[in-house]
């Protein structure tokens, strides 16, 4: 709830700091270390050299035509600087937002924009880590408590150093890897001119996001909080961008406490650590509720939201240690992991619990889907990248994972009813102990968009073609139940649309080759799916996604939802289920309107979608919608979200009338 309050406090606030900054304009120099940040990397001022003989400037940037609209303007300035053309305009190819950011940095630092820095050494990295509260107005009182990332956690992550010749590549590949939504908003590098003839300095700009806060990400839907994610965190942890919090997870039914560590730069070697512990608590009593919508109390214990304290239900931990292929360079990687869970599965639908119908009794039941499961799992692997065209991948790795489905103690002692719960409803009771090998690879091709996930913050995605195959081999020897081969393969293929759009086509399968009554495998699954993100038409980005989804010879007893927050949001929440789960959505995005710090939009929506267990029984179901979208960079990358959804047709137990939903981050 505190980016809402903070929310309500920005847009309560008056206008008079709306004013954009000013464009930059080439200020005298200013001793090193001014500005946000102290420790700037710049070396000693060299031994004086012969005055090199002058040079004629270069021509002033090409102001694009004002008839091109944001969008155009950014595609016009960044194609001047792929082609390495003199009239490139560097501040041209940033959004509004990111423009700002740069503005006071040059400003600060009493720096110039190199416009041709193309076949030149780097001499200094200067880093400038923008305050959270960085525009001239009171919010910027909060900023003393907020640490500022320090700037040699900023260099640690970046693949291009003193030294290296300027490459346009690895400088957008730095860019990447610093746009964490965790630590940072704005992520902007540029060239600056150099104190050295025939150098340049590379200047990196980041705006750290609210880091001592409470977190929130939360789903409202069907008049009720089903989804609530908060924590008491320091994001940024004395400035290293590690995070320190107590965490909190909460869904329907349970209420997941305890601490998360997170450092990405483990004692300085690109480690990843991350660990977790949970105590897991009851959070109501939940109805039962049938396909028709009809609730029956469960008669579970009371959980703290309903008067019952803080009853205890189980926990889970996570722990990991890896080296990611953290940069394209990169060549060796690997790691381990850890974790258990002793939780209730439970299995919702709309505000309460799937009911379970015995189907061998003529008795129609009530009986909540849900039930004690106990998983543990340990694994290592290792593996190599090669590759300049296409970047390959070879792991080899090892996992054993353990699960253990029980009945809870006020299940009914009827035996036939229990034997047959156990059979449609339990996943498998069973030890895995596997080796396996995977192969992939991919094109390093990356196109850097605006406005499609969030507002005015850089976004990448990556082109040409992935494709990616493992092989897993179960082994009683080794410790498995069973003896099996699991192989999988998946791929997908990104094209670009226009200069700020793309279109990705995507399929996957994955088979359990395991002899079983009439069947040769099982736990089989298969999807195919579309993304089309059209360039800017206009105030108006349409985005368009589809999926098919199947699953057959299960014996997991596992199946597909679809239904408000996961699809279809005019309906119940897992409305409907199966084997089989098709999904369309088409959405409308203005693009968005500054309006004080803050970026506001809206979308208008079409859902199409269904779930069954073949697709001949998939009845299909449709709704459209409005919505309002908002980002609070201060706070997070991600949108906070708001919509109103209306049913085009009767379901059971759902008539036909608006259903409001709120959340985090763009819907798809």
């Amino acid at each position: 709830m505190r980016r809402l309050l903070l929310a309500g406090l920005l847009i309560a606030s008056t206008r008079a700091f709306a004013q954009p900054a000013p464009p930059p304009e080439p200020p005298a120099p200013a001793p090193a270390g001014t500005g946000s940040g102290s420790d700037v990397d710049i070396s000693p001022t060299p031994a004086p050299e012969p005055p090199p003989k002058p040079v004629e400037p270069p021509p002033p940037a090409v102001v694009p035509p004002a008839a091109l609209n944001a969008s155009e303007q950014r595609v016009a300035a960044a194609k001047l600087c792929e082609a390495h053309d003199p009239k490139c305009d560097w501040i041209g190819t940033f959004s509004s937002l990111e423009r700002q950011s740069v503005a006071r940095a040059l400003e600060a630092r009493g720096l110039v924009i190199e416009p041709q820095p193309w076949g030149k050494p780097i001499a200094h990295v200067i880093v400038y880590n923008e305050n959270v509260f960085a525009e001239a107005n009171w919010l910027r009182f909060f900023n003393f408590i907020h640490f500022t990332t320090r700037e040699k956690a900023v260099r640690d992550e970046l693949p291009i150093a003193s030294g290296d010749v300027w490459d346009d590549d690895k400088v957008a590949e730095a860019g990447r890897i610093l746009r964490d939504p965790l630590y940072s908003s704005v992520v902007a590098l540029l060239p600056i001119k150099s104190s050295e003839t025939g150098k340049v300095d590379l200047l990196v700009v980041t705006r750290d996001v609210w880091s001592l806060r409470f977190n929130t990400q939360y789903t409202y839907q069907q008049g009720s909080l089903t989804n609530l994610s908060i924590s008491i965190s320091e994001n940024n942890f004395l400035g290293h961008r590690n995070v320190l919090s107590a965490a909190a997870l909460m869904d329907q039914g349970s209420l997941a406490v305890g601490p998360l560590f997170i450092d990405k730069n483990f004692l300085g070697k690109h480690l990843d650590f991350r660990a977790r512990i949970d105590e897991i608590v009851t959070r109501q009593s939940l109805d039962v509720v049938s396909p028709r919508g009809d609730h029956t109390p469960t008669g579970d214990p009371k959980g703290w939201e309903d008067g019952g304290g803080f009853r205890h239900e189980g926990r889970d931990a996570t722990v990991s240690l890896t080296r990611p292929l953290w940069s394209l360079a990169t060549e060796w990687g690997g790691g381990g992991s850890f974790s258990f869970s002793n939780a209730i599965a439970r299995s919702y639908f709309g505000t309460g619990i799937r009911s379970f119908d015995d189907p061998n009794t003529p008795e129609v039941e009530t009986i909540a889907r849900e039930f004690r499961y106990k998983t543990w799992s340990i694994g290592a692997n290792a593996v190599r990248q090669w590759g300049t065209f296409l970047k390959q991948q070879l792991s080899f790795g090892y996992t054993v994972a353990s699960q253990h489905p029980e009945l809870l103690p006020n299940f009914s002692t009827d035996p036939v009813l229990r034997a047959d719960f156990i059979k449609d409803v339990f996943p498998h009771d069973e030890v895995i102990s596997q080796p396996y090998v995977e192969y992939s690879f991919f094109m390093p091709k990356y196109r850097t968009l605006r406005n499609v996930g969030t507002y005015e913050l850089a976004e990448d995605v990556r082109l040409g073609p992935s494709f990616d195959v493992s092989l897993a081999q179960a082994l009683s020897p080794l410790g498995s139940t069973h003896t099996f081969t699991r192989p999988s393969i998946s791929g997908s293929w990104t094209f670009p649309l226009g200069d700020t759009g793309y279109a990705t086509a995507s399929t996957g399968t994955s088979l359990r080759i395991q002899p079983t009554d009439n069947h040769d495998t099982i736990d089989n699954t298969a999807q195919v799916s579309g993304r089309i993100v059209s360039p800017p038409l206009g105030i108006t980005r349409f985005v368009f996604s589809t999926s098919l989804e199947t699953r057959w010879h299960d014996t997991q007893n596992a199946y597909y939802t679809i239904g408000s927050d996961s699809g279809l949001r005019g309906y119940p929440i897992n409305a409907f289920y199966g084997q089989r789960r098709f999904s369309t959505i088409l959405e409308a995005r203005t693009q968005p309107l500054p309006w004080w710090v803050l970026r506001l939009g809206l979308v208008a929506f079409y859902e199409l979608g269904g779930a069954a267990n073949s697709l001949d029984e998939i009845t299909l179901y449709q709704d459209v919608g409005l919505g309002v979208r908002m980002l609070i960079p201060q706070t997070s990358r991600e949108l906070l979200r708001f919509d109103v959804a209306l049913p085009l047709r009767a379901s059971a137990g759902n008539p036909v009338s608006p259903h409001f939903l709120a959340g985090f981050a763009s819907y798809f």
